[in-house]
């Protein structure tokens, strides 16, 4: 059997996928050349893939190379200006932004911001007290309400207060735990022109929704805030 070295079976493959081989074809012919074991049908078909794509190297990638000082004061601080941009980026996108990897985003998030996500969204990992006392306060108050009342136009024409969002809690807000999640869900991957087909495909999605998905979803939320109540405060996982 004859001896080639990794880019050399590499161009191997990229000459017999422009012959038109199949990646099942090229794995056999590379078997009977160079011997069993020299790579295995999953990783032929991951180079004929990147050669279809335009790839024309047969060298492995360079490592990007990242600064040395991703976790410096300053990098902190633009990691966090982004988060608090968006607090729904995910990791992946907030690398990008700042030109850091992934691992050292992470890094400055759970261990220098102390972060963590909470219903797709970045949030304090751990609550000050202020935060707990308010999330209780809020959350008793809704669940009054939310018992004696079914909608906000009722409040409204009966002069009661509307209560005020608790301060970083997407796990208590239903638009954020069930709401935008689901309907994500549902118009994941079609592509919308303008904004009034945007709006369209949202209406004709609440439409198409059984009323029981809401109710549902109301009553986790009045789940949540009962637990909320019972943790001081503290997050709610589900």
């Amino acid at each position: 059997m004859a001896t080639f070295s990794l880019q050399e079976r590499r161009v191997i493959i990229r000459f017999l996928h422009l012959r038109g081989a199949t990646p099942i074809e090229i794995h056999r012919q590379l078997s009977e050349t160079c011997g069993d074991g020299v790579m295995n049908v999953k990783n032929v078909r991951s180079w004929v893939r990147q050669f279809k794509e335009g790839r024309t190297s047969c060298d492995n990638k360079p490592k990007q190379s990242w600064p040395p000082t991703s976790r410096s004061d300053n990098m902190v601080e633009r990691v966090e200006k982004v988060v608090l941009e968006d607090w729904r980026l995910s990791v992946e996108n907030i690398a990008s932004k700042v030109g850091i990897s992934v691992g050292s985003v992470h890094t400055i998030l759970h261990e220098d911001l102390r972060m963590r996500k909470m219903s797709s969204r970045w949030v304090p990992r751990i609550l000050a007290d202020d935060h707990k006392a308010a999330r209780m306060a809020i959350c008793q108050a809704m669940l009054t309400q939310h018992r004696a009342y079914a909608t906000q136009q009722f409040l409204h024409e009966n002069n009661l207060e509307v209560v005020s969002h608790a301060p970083y809690s997407p796990d208590l807000a239903p638009s954020d735990f069930w709401l935008f999640p689901t309907m994500k869900d549902s118009l994941r991957g079609r592509t919308f022109t303008s904004h009034a087909v945007i709006a369209s495909a949202i209406f004709q999605w609440s439409k198409q929704t059984p009323t029981e998905a809401f109710a549902a979803a109301m009553e986790s939320w009045r789940r949540r805030c009962e637990k909320c109540v019972r943790l001081q405060g503290d997050y709610v996982e589900k």
